[in-house]
């Protein structure tokens, strides 16, 4: 049964609001990793019934796709600390180290590279348990979810318009 696209984030939605008074008062990554599992189940059972998995498929799927989203996350930590070396070396005022900008430069030209090879390789991976349909179905979900995340984001912060 396919759902209307616009009901398909409705579950991320409730889940983002229903947040526990408790989980609120939590520090701010204890909130976000709590967060980020509700959205994740929420993401898991969508992707579950939109493509029409069993149980079995589901869990291996879920497997590969947690074992990437972990990776992305170390690389996220890395190119935030690349970036706040960065900033370091320009701040106005305070002459730069070229070789510690360049070296800052170089990391995350490279790591934008291994986050971007992320996404390939996870579909490799994925290749044995989706069809390609579902493949491009799950690419499609999961960019949707992304874009939808990224909006929230953007207008939680105090200088969005």
């Amino acid at each position: 049964m396919r759902m209307p696209r616009g009901i398909m984030l409705v579950p991320l939605m409730l889940a983002l609001q229903a947040m526990p008074v408790a989980a609120q008062r939590q520090p701010a990554a204890a909130r976000a990793v709590v967060l980020r599992g509700r959205i994740e189940e929420q993401f898991v059972r969508r992707v579950q019934l939109e493509l029409g998995l069993n149980d079995e498929t589901a869990g291996r799927m879920q497997r590969v796709t947690t074992s990437w989203a972990t990776r992305r996350r170390a690389l996220e930590a890395e190119e935030r600390q690349l970036r706040m070396s960065l900033n370091g070396q320009l701040r106005p005022g305070v002459a730069a180290n070229p070789d510690s900008v360049n070296a800052a430069v170089d990391g995350l030209t490279a790591n934008r590279v291994a986050y971007a090879q992320s996404f390939r390789d996870e579909m490799r991976d994925l290749a044995p348990i989706l069809t390609p349909v579902q493949r491009g179905q799950f690419q499609l979900l999961r960019d949707r979810l992304l874009l939808r995340m990224q909006e929230i984001q953007q207008g939680q912060r105090p200088d969005s318009p």
